[in-house]
């Protein structure tokens, strides 16, 4: 059968070589994860490059409101911040490629090997790798036809900018969608977790009322038992990649998503903009207006989805935590090997030893300390409601700029 999934996934690792946004190598045949020269030359030249010149576009004289000439200053402004901020999240997130290197790569081993302890995870979010491509593609391809469309009424200069911050934001896009493909690994990995839980929790309940304990009946639970301390490694292991992603990617994402509030306000703006003093005021066409709402729709669906991502993560981990709960005292005939293990790793931790269970207060204490926490650098708890209140405080923004707009200007 045709692997479509590889292949997609082949595609975006020679992609981010061809960017410059890899610096280290991936061996497709044995899974090892290592540097050369040739892949590390390859990225800094690309990244030196785009850096200098960068460099040479801001200092030298630009002009940055392109699109807006003939209105007012506040349109220029709100373009500058958009666009530096952007370029800005851009150039943090070749930085810490760079600085988090050790780390990115040591992230990379530890999830390849959990793939290979669970290749089925690659049929678990077919769809969701599927959905991004659609999503992160569509942005990508409207975000050059944009461009392209603009070349036409730009001078040397202004086509310059326009080129690099389409490079930018490639690099940008291709970053968050690499956040993305782990956290879709992750969710894979915990709906395998709650699948094998609700197996063993349900097979633990029919030997609990079994009438005869003989010897397959031990070898049984003994086999649960093993079954559960599988399960409580591959959850710690994927708690461990999370924090790691957290730490890895906690500058990107807090850029990623300043961006994200930036531009949504800017957004709605440009819109009361447009219906304000129509578009041909503004220096803009029916078609470029149409390609810039396609370009929004792609660009802000591939944002909810990215945040979406993170929220189905929390979900499954909750969903473990409700399994548990709700977990059907065994009979008092059922081994109690089985029943002690089960006890445990409610509490994240599997033990064989019955004497173990002496321990139980200062494990349950030591859990409490460590909680599945999703956030951006801790500043920002990645919840519904954390996210339907900042839905809330664009709005507002975006209702005070105009506000603003129409009173000053």
């Amino acid at each position: 059968m045709f692997d479509w999934v590889g292949l997609l996934l082949r595609g975006v690792y020679f992609y981010c070589h061809f960017i410059g946004l890899s610096n280290f190598v991936y061996d497709w045949r044995t899974g090892r994860v290592f540097t050369s020269l040739r892949t590390t030359l390859q990225a800094f030249t690309i990244n030196a490059l785009m850096v200098m010149a960068l460099i040479f576009y801001w200092t030298g004289q630009s002009n940055a409101n392109f699109v807006f000439r003939s209105a007012n200053k506040l349109h220029e402004y709100v373009f500058i911040i958009m666009s530096g901020l952007r370029i800005t999240a851009g150039l943090v997130t070749v930085l810490n490629r760079w600085l988090q290197r050790s780390q990115t790569m040591k992230l990379s081993r530890e999830i390849i090997c959990l793939y290979m302890a669970n290749p089925q995870v690659k049929k678990m979010i077919r769809w969701g790798l599927l959905l991004k491509f659609f999503t992160g593609g569509g942005t990508d391809l409207f975000q050059v036809v944009n461009s392209v469309s603009a070349l036409g009424r730009l001078d040397s200069s202004a086509i310059i900018g326009v080129t690099l911050h389409t490079c930018v934001s490639f690099i940008l896009n291709l970053a968050i969608a690499q956040h993305y493909f782990i956290m879709l690994f992750v969710r894979g990995q915990y709906k395998i977790v709650n699948i094998r839980l609700r197996q063993v929790i349900n097979e633990s309940l029919r030997l609990s009322y079994l009438q005869k304990r003989g010897g397959a009946f031990m070898t049984r639970c003994c086999y649960l038992s093993d079954q559960l301390e599988d399960i409580g490694k591959v959850q710690s292991q994927l708690q461990s990649i999370l924090v790691e992603v957290a730490e890895g990617f906690g500058i990107q994402g807090l850029m990623a998503y300043a961006g994200y509030y930036i531009s949504c306000i800017g957004a709605y703006y440009m819109a009361y903009s447009v219906y304000k003093y129509g578009h041909e005021t503004l220096n803009m066409s029916v078609k470029t207006m149409i390609l810039a709402g396609v370009w929004c729709f792609f660009y802000y669906f591939d944002g909810s989805i990215n945040c979406l991502n993170m929220l189905y993560v929390r979900d499954h981990h909750n969903e473990m935590l409700r399994l548990l709960e709700e977990r059907t005292v065994f009979a008092s005939r059922l081994d109690v090997r089985l029943e002690e293990s089960v006890r445990l790793y409610q509490l994240g931790y599997i033990y064989f030893n019955v004497a173990i269970f002496l321990q139980f207060e200062s494990l349950q204490l030591q859990l409490l300390r460590n909680p599945l926490t999703l956030d951006v650098m801790g500043m920002f708890p990645i919840t519904r409601s954390a996210t339907a209140a900042m839905i809330g405080s664009i709005i507002a923004n975006s209702i005070f700029l105009i506000q603003f707009d129409m009173k000053y200007f």
